[in-house]
């Protein structure tokens, strides 16, 4: 009984370890790929939180 629920602590402890690392992973990627872009006229687009440019 004590090495089954040892061996589901370990499962358990490197599942979430894993979903950590994976979401850390996609939250940077995001944050370079969002990166302010300047239009033609030079001038700066502001965006709302889902990536579509807002309207002044």
């Amino acid at each position: 009984m004590a090495d089954s629920m040892g061996m589901y602590a370990i499962t358990t402890l490197a599942f979430v370890i894993f979903v950590i690392i994976l979401g850390s992973a996609r939250a940077k990627r995001y944050r370079i790929r969002s990166a302010p872009v300047a239009s033609s006229e030079s001038k700066k687009v502001r965006y709302s939180s889902d990536g579509k440019p807002l309207s002044d």
